[in-house]
């Protein structure tokens, strides 16, 4: 057992033809949709629910155009409509700078021109003139009103970056979960350019998270209302609306003090919507429908405390997954059996998708997808291998075991491991007992030559047995030459009389080809096979160190007699009354007399197993339908027409034993009948 064991898991890799496809199936999947969704899945619960909250810089501000907003300035008297005018963008700003923002960074895009041109130029001179102000554009336009020939005009306003990239750059699934920081909004909110590319980026929570966290969230239209006037002011002095008057005008109004302006003083200040019709709302991973100023504010936040998260190259992940699988292989190469594998892949599984988590805190992000798949098909593969080493390990034991044991007792065996408990049942099935005629005379015949006798044994019981397993049989035990057998039983059998007749006759068959093997040392054998059919115990008998699979019960004993009892008449096959009336009409029988075995007082009719109806001669046939007219006239006390009868059945069949007795018998009862209490019942005196 432990070499079959050994054979079939110590396998050298090249053997297991299953590595292919896995490997395949692994690269499949490393390549599709299914691996990205999965690593974003874990991405996004990490965002929601990070291992440590990433450091966030305490000098920010949100300054938003919120439902509060929209419906402050849609009242009289300022009665404004999304999108406001642009003398509201511009008091915002004026406002934002008074109040002492640190740096104003504006997610508003501007690339039409205006219905009015003075309020273009009112916006492009406070823009410029608020000297930490940055605007957002796209990669192809910069705000309309800050065209080429503007900032040429006024180059001293704009030495520094005064606008950035306010893309929006999704994945598949259409959140944004990275951001790529060169000529972004906030990297233009830095007074040099980055050195972070950008990444991954660590997100703090949505709007709600990042409040509790202690960043001010202001509706913008505290700082629109409070700027109007200021703008006002400044286009009264400044009538040409150039940047340099702003600047002048701007710097000599007076800071606004109060409440809500002390909010943003010394802070970078972000401002963008928060309301459904300015069409600025993005899916992100830490909620369904964020500002889009919060991922540019977040990308800030990452540059300036801590850095984004860097995804380590797929390729990491690839190597990884072969490593698991390598490792998954060597394991179950040494470890026979599916345990210690199934447990290696829990095991590594709940590594690393807590280490790829601990991993996003730490500033990587190593995808788990590939490595998970890779160790889970991986596995499959050795379960379905250990499937098949255990079937090909049943298929040898049944091999081995099938010489000793009947192979459907074995299959059983393997098939239900607590059929082997001591026990039995209830069970109709039909008996077979077979011994050799004149086994003794056959050991004296060849006394010298051990050998030869034990072959011809053994060539008889072969043959016999594969007569009995064509049929269904179950071989129950050898007893030297003898045979005993079961129809029905392990197996449920709906035809096992019959099935037990044709195996009989068969085996009576085949022993014409063993004598002409064996014709040479004067080998002539013969059989005696008795049949019966009834209840009795199935199951397994014995002691818990030893055990049988057989049956027990009266009828097994009559079949056992039976066999014995053909000598009796002269015959080869008898039949138990239950046996010859189950296969009435498919085989030829006739009846015999009335049998009282040895130890019991009930009388059974016993039959001749004749053969099959289509392989008999007109002289069987003939002879059988004179037999069976005497034996109902004999049974019937008519014994005149009983004594023709069988007088008839001799001239087809001169030397039968039985219709000699029988005629014999009712010539004498036809002179001297039998008292009233007569029964044509033989009585057997030994077993």
């Amino acid at each position: 057992m432990a070499g079959l064991s050994s054979s079939a898991t110590n396998r050298p890799l090249l053997r297991r033809a299953w590595l292919l496809p896995v490997a395949v199936l692994v690269l499949a999947f490393h390549v599709s949709p299914f691996d990205a969704a999965l690593d974003r899945a874990l991405l996004d619960a990490a965002s929601r629910h990070p291992l440590r909250p990433p450091p966030m810089p305490s000098n920010s501000a949100l300054v938003l155009v919120d439902q509060q907003t929209m419906d402050v300035l849609g009242r009289e008297p300022y009665a404004m409509r999304w999108p406001f005018p642009r003398a509201a963008f511009a008091a915002l700003i004026a406002a934002l700078d008074r109040a002492g923002a640190e740096r104003i960074v504006v997610d508003f895009t501007f690339f039409d021109q205006s219905e009015s041109a003075e309020q273009d130029l009112l916006l492009a001179a406070t823009a410029a003139a608020a000297r930490q102000t940055v605007l957002g554009r796209t990669q192809k336009q910069e705000p309309v009103f800050w065209d080429a020939a503007f900032r040429q005009a006024h180059a001293e306003f704009f030495r520094q970056t005064r606008s950035g990239g306010v893309e929006f750059h999704p994945d598949s699934d259409g959140v944004a979960r990275s951001y790529p920081v060169r000529g972004s909004l906030a990297a233009a909110a830095f007074p040099a350019p980055p050195a972070d590319d950008g990444g991954l980026l660590r997100w703090h929570g949505g709007l709600k998270q990042i409040a509790a966290r202690g960043v001010p969230l202001v509706p913008a239209g505290h700082f629109i209302i409070a700027g109007l006037p200021i703008v006002d002011r400044l286009s009264q002095v400044t009538p040409d609306f150039s940047p340099e008057g702003f600047a002048r005008a701007l710097a000599a109004e007076p800071r606004l003090t109060g409440a809500v302006f002390d909010l943003v003083r010394g802070r970078t200040v972000f401002v963008g919507t928060n309301v459904s019709g300015t069409f600025d709302v993005k899916p992100m991973p830490v909620g369904e429908l964020e500002p889009g100023v919060l991922l540019h504010w977040t990308a800030w936040t990452n540059l300036v405390a801590g850095g984004f998260i860097t995804p380590l190259p797929r390729s990491a992940s690839l190597a990884l997954a072969a490593l698991a699988a390598a490792g998954l292989l060597v394991l179950a190469g040494r470890r026979p059996g599916i345990t210690a594998p199934v447990w290696s892949v829990v095991g590594f599984c709940a590594l690393l998708l807590p280490v790829s988590y601990a991993g996003l805190s730490a500033g990587w992000f190593l995808a788990p997808a590939t490595p998970v798949a890779a160790a889970v098909l991986t596995l499959l593969g050795v379960v379905a291998e250990n499937f098949w080493a255990e079937q090909r390990r049943k298929r040898e034991i049944q091999a081995m075991f099938g010489a000793y044991v009947d192979p459907a007792v074995v299959a059983r065996l393997v098939r239900e491991p607590g059929s082997i408990r001591l026990g039995g049942e209830r069970r109709v099935a039909t008996v077979f007992f077979s011994d050799l005629v004149g086994f003794t005379d056959l050991s004296e015949k060849l006394r010298d030559e051990p050998e030869r006798m034990v072959e011809i044994v053994n060539a008889y019981l072969d043959e016999t047995s594969e007569c009995l397993h064509r049929h269904g049989a179950y071989v129950d035990k050898y007893i030297g030459d003898a045979v005993m057998a079961v129809f029905g039983a392990p197996q449920a059998q709906a035809d096992h009389a019959a099935a037990a007749c044709a195996a009989a006759l068969e085996a009576v068959r085949a022993l014409d080809g063993i004598n002409a093997r064996y014709a040479s040392v004067g080998v002539k054998l013969e059989v005696r096979i008795g049949l019966n059919t009834g209840e009795m115990i199935v199951g397994n008998l014995g002691s818990a160190r030893k055990r049988n699979y057989t049956v027990m019960g009266d009828a097994v004993n009559l079949a056992s007699r039976l066999e014995g009892a053909n000598k009796e008449f002269g015959t080869s096959i008898l039949l138990g009354e239950e046996t010859a009336r189950l296969v009435q009409g498919k085989f030829a029988t006739r009846p015999l007399t009335r049998l009282r075995v040895k130890g019991k007082q009930t009388a059974v009719e016993v039959h001749e197993l004749v053969g099959a109806p289509g392989a008999l001669t007109p002289a069987q046939r003939d002879f059988l339908a004179a037999y069976r007219a005497g034996y109902a006239h004999f049974t019937a006390r008519r014994f005149a027409e009983a004594e023709d009868a069988f007088a008839r059945a001799r001239t087809f069949s001169p030397e039968d034993e039985v219709t000699i007795a029988l005629q014999s018998q009712a010539e004498t009862f036809k002179l001297l009948p039998p008292g009233a209490d007569w029964e044509p019942v033989l009585t057997l005196k030994t077993k």
